[in-house]
């Protein structure tokens, strides 16, 4: 049974109140408690207090007689009064004196600021003053500097009242002055919890110990629903073996972060990290509620969204490593709630999303709006960030007489430039998609030839389509179009190459076409290479290119089931297979196997994975009782340079023969004791025969010498070249068949 990650929260408190109840307890009953010396103590002060009376009764006796004079104060004394507290010698002013929690909560501590010398200190208090005048009065401000006169960077401001010096840290924390102060702003009171040093992290291994493994085999994680259970399997080559297996391990489903570094389970509380050898819990982010998540390219940061109804907090962006929450946003009722609300660029240096107006983009070192504004683009319809660059495409979609548009664009400072556009005439939709690599972008535009119908409910006929291809890589960005004239079902992008797959058709009567994207191309002047008529209806390419599955997934009344692995290099079926009730198909991250899978949402029975090589040869298969989810987990792109690979590529001869016989080993389930077993036993038949060969060498004189000179080794050479092969051939068994003309 795992660890539950959000069950401990409470327990804390708890414990902390019943020993608080427990040593309250133990107080009353103790005889060595303050309470009981205070009553032993009484009853003595009693009987002192008897004999003092009896005392003062007699002197009162003897003075009955005299008049009483009321003492005179003696003001000669210079340390007259010097006993008194303050609040007794001045308790109006005193009374006005604030308590030490409010002035330290009324202060703001601001860190960033510009380091400026007395001639621009006046300047930098003005500029200061305007930004923080709108939260309230500021009574008092300190600029403390250095040994030179210049400030050092930060400044303590003091607030009328807590909620003025609250709501500017709300308002100002990341606040951007200018390109190269951005403002970090922090209550006095704040200040001890933030130099506090932080505890010691829990220690949960080695995350990167996966891809350690000598084999360099994959991973990949099986979920089921009744019971809700969690398999993690190492595929090794003889047969899949399970590494983790737990119950409950989710409340809901799980997702793997882009590099495989963490398994991320959602609970009702939100969400939790595991990984290491043994999946240890590494972090969580507490976040009632959560339904998706999404990562940033380089795991950096994590975006959970609660779509809860008047939530304010409906997303909320974290710092995967701290666990300090960055950001939070309410819902926009503008655009989808789903995981891919915001869009990150490819090292995680902005986020964006579509807004009312525009793309609101956001910095990821100070989480505000670059520029302090979106960038305004009118009837913007959807964009994409390249995966290799600081670009990103969009189209806007037609506005009355104004035709749609696809544009390029590039993040230059705190501008979007435009790169290249097109303009667009009579547009349904457009779907953007860029090339893993980031050489190509492919856009597929539908279009329409007449439109009829209300403005909110238009009717589109003759429809057409076409794909809108960018070359990235050349200069000034050449853009070709190919015309389709069937209906587009599908569409793939060669990951590392230059091919892309168009399925064409309806239902299951299809055409697959390959055209190649060439370098330099003309406009229009796409190339063919080859057009197959198959029952697909989708296309999945391995994550480097080459090999590609063509596959016919479930739909409506249709089994579907197909699978045609395709070389794509000579355009040649390696193999055809079925998988009836077909959910979905996934390529490991090597391209070395595949995996076919039937899940619960798709079929009420015969639930299954299948595990193919590229080639298409089954190399496993499990039945799993109502299965949910299959993923293989992924991996962190090589560090390998191309002169690395190309070195690898041309010592390919040298390194096979070693990696097959590895490969056969593994394949044959050997044991590690095993091999060693086998290879002692080579070894010492090696030596037993070189020790043959010499001691044979040595003798031969003797030897031709008891033979009268004759050298018979020769002649054991000379037969052995004359052994033939004789066949003999024997009768079985006779059969007497019946002959039918």
């Amino acid at each position: 049974m795992p660890e539950q990650p959000f069950d401990n929260d409470s327990t804390g408190e708890q414990q902390q109140q019943q020993q608080q109840h427990a040593d309250q307890s133990n107080n009353e009953f103790d005889d060595n408690s303050p309470a009981n010396n205070n009553e032993q103590s009484g009853d003595e002060e009693e009987e002192e207090d008897d004999d003092d009376d009896d005392e003062n009764q007699t002197k009162g006796d003897e003075d009955e007689g005299k008049e009483e004079v009321e003492p005179t104060p003696d003001f000669s004394d210079e340390d007259y009064g010097a006993d008194f507290p303050d609040d007794v010698l001045c308790p109006e002013l005193m009374a006005e004196r604030p308590k030490e929690h409010e002035s330290l909560n009324n202060i703001i501590v601001v860190d960033n600021l510009p380091k400026v010398d007395q001639v621009k200190l006046e300047k930098l208090k003005a500029v200061i003053s305007k930004v923080y005048s709108k939260f309230g009065v500021c009574r008092n401000e300190y600029y403390p500097l250095d040994e030179e006169g210049k400030t050092k960077g930060y400044g303590f401001f003091e607030f009328q009242n807590e909620q003025m010096a609250i709501e500017a840290v709300k308002q100002t924390d990341g606040y951007r002055l200018d390109k190269n102060h951005t403002f970090s702003v922090n209550l006095m009171s704040d200040f001890d919890r933030l130099t506090q040093v932080p505890p010691e992290p829990i220690d949960t291994g080695n995350l990167f110990s996966w891809l350690a493994e000598p084999d360099a085999v994959d991973q990949f994680a099986v979920q089921s629903d009744d019971p809700k259970k969690t398999t993690i399997y190492s595929n090794a080559l003889s047969q899949p073996i399970v590494l983790e297996d737990r119950n409950k391990w989710t409340e809901n489903n799980f997702v793997w972060s882009p590099k495989g570094t963490y398994l991320a389970s959602f609970h009702e509380q939100g969400i939790a990290f595991w990984g290491g050898k043994e999946f240890r819990q590494v972090q969580r982010f507490a976040h009632r509620g959560v339904n998706y998540i999404d990562f940033s390219p380089g795991e950096r940061y994590l975006v959970t969204i609660s779509p809860r109804p008047n939530n304010p907090e409906a997303f909320i962006i974290w710092d995967i490593i701290t666990g300090q929450k960055k950001r939070s946003f309410p819902l926009d009722q503008h655009s989808s709630q789903g995981p891919s609300y915001f869009k990150w660029s490819f090292q995680d240096q902005y986020f964006a999303k579509q807004g009312p107006d525009g793309i609101y983009m956001y910095d990821r070192e100070s989480f505000q709006l670059v520029d302090k504004k979106p960038f305004k683009i009118p009837s913007l319809a959807d964009f994409q960030w390249s995966p290799t660059d600081n670009r990103l495409a969009y189209w806007t979609a037609e506005d009355g007489n104004v035709p749609a548009r696809l544009v390029l664009a590039e993040v230059n400072g705190v501008r979007l430039e435009e790169v290249r556009s097109k303009t667009l005439f009579n547009v349904i939709d457009c779907k953007l998609c860029w090339q893993k690599r980031g050489d190509y972008l492919v856009v597929k535009v539908d279009r329409y030839t007449k439109k009829s119908g209300e403005k909110n409910n238009p009717k589109y006929s003759g429809l057409i389509y076409n794909f809108e291809i960018f070359h990235m890589r050349e200069k000034n960005v050449p853009l070709d179009t190919l015309e389709v004239k069937e209906m587009i079902q599908s569409f793939a992008i060669e990951p590392v190459g230059h091919k892309l797959v168009v399925i064409t058709g309806e239902n299951l009567r299809t055409n697959v076409t390959f055209y190649k994207m060439g370098q330099g191309q003309k406009s229009g002047k796409i190339e063919p290479l080859k057009v197959m008529t198959q029952p697909v209806t989708t296309s999945i390419w391995a994550p480097n290119g080459q090999y590609v599955v063509l596959a016919a997934m479930k739909t409506g009344q249709s089994a579907g089931g197909q699978l045609i692995f395709v070389d794509a290099n000579d355009m040649s079926i390696m193999s055809k297979q079925e998988h009836p009730d077909l959910s979905d198909v996934e390529w490991d991250p090597t391209g070395r196997y595949v995996t076919s899978y039937v899940t619960l949402w798709n079929a009420k029975r015969d639930h299954s994975f299948k595990i193919w090589t590229f080639q298409g040869n089954l190399v496993f298969e499990k039945s799993v009782e109502r299965l949910v989810a299959f993923h293989w987990r992924p991996r962190p792109p090589s560090l390998l340079t191309e002169d690395m690979i190309r070195e690898v590529r041309r010592n390919r001869t040298v390194w096979t023969p070693k990696l097959d016989q590895r490969d056969r080993i593994l394949r044959t389930g050997e044991s590690a004791k095993q091999q060693e077993q086998r290879r002692k036993q080579l070894d010492e038949f090696q030596r037993l025969k070189e020790k043959n060969v010499k001691r044979l060498a040595i003798q031969k004189q003797q030897r031709a010498q008891l033979r009268g000179g004759v050298d018979t080794d020769s002649l054991f050479e000379q037969q052995a070249s004359n052994v033939g092969e004789e066949v003999v051939e024997f009768l079985i068994k006779t059969e007497e068949v019946e002959y039918k003309p």
